[in-house]
């Protein structure tokens, strides 16, 4: 159980913490986790789906386009995880499927800002090596986007015989190809198509081989569409 108040401050060593959770000033592509709506039901449903966290003039935030399963998540939820992996296969399948509830796992966080605590679940991707876990402090909604400003609050160790996280052509280039296919579905602009096969050159030539499996997650979400 992780606990924490509402005297976290942003220092250096937090900050330094951040980045080797995978948060860097920028925009830092990770896979966010949520807890659907239940509907009162006693078995917990989750959500993961890969988004940019914002960090930009000590500002941290999202941007949600309205209409996917995060941005109705985090309507009704404030707390959410953000997973850090290089695993590409996960990181694909996230972006385009549903995972498997056995997929996820469940830490607890102790809110102790209100004058009563509160106990508040929240998933994380058991396979993730580390997760941040974040609270939404401010939602602001227009039309079709929703800009949440968040603060972290916790951070856990998923896998601890993995340091550091090593930077990998072919796995970044399944990020590349995975975003390029998402605006694609939205705008059907062929130059999207020609940028995932640029990437795919790049998985070949410089991927792993769960880097590879990732970019086939990939190609068959292009086939159904």
């Amino acid at each position: 159980m992780v606990g924490f108040g509402g005297n976290m401050r942003e220092t250096a060593e937090n900050l330094e913490k951040m980045a080797k959770f995978g948060i860097s000033e920028g925009i830092s592509e990770l896979i966010l986790t949520t807890r659907n709506d239940s509907g009162g039901g006693e078995r917990p449903s989750s959500n993961a789906a890969p988004f940019g966290v914002i960090w930009k003039n000590d500002r941290m935030f999202l941007h949600l386009f309205k209409g996917s399963k995060t941005s109705e998540n985090l309507m009704h939820e404030n707390f959410f995880a953000a997973n850090m992996t290089d695993d590409a296969v996960l990181y694909a399948t996230s972006t385009f499927y549903d995972l498997d509830e056995n997929e996820f796992g469940y830490t607890t966080l102790v809110e102790e800002e209100s004058a009563s605590s509160q106990s508040i679940t929240i998933p994380l991707l058991k396979n993730a090596d580390r997760a941040v876990l974040f609270k939404c402090i401010r939602k602001t909604e227009s039309e079709d986007i929703i800009i949440v400003d968040i603060k972290p609050v916790g951070f856990i160790v998923l896998n601890p015989n993995k340091e550091g996280f090593i930077f990998n052509r072919g796995f970044h280039s399944v990020i590349e190809a995975c975003i390029h296919l998402t605006r694609y579905e939205l705008t059907k602009d062929r130059k999207y198509l020609d940028m995932i096969r640029h990437h795919w050159s790049l998985v070949h030539r410089c991927g792993r081989k769960r880097d590879k499996e990732g970019f086939a997650v990939v190609r068959k979400k292009m086939n159904e569409i």
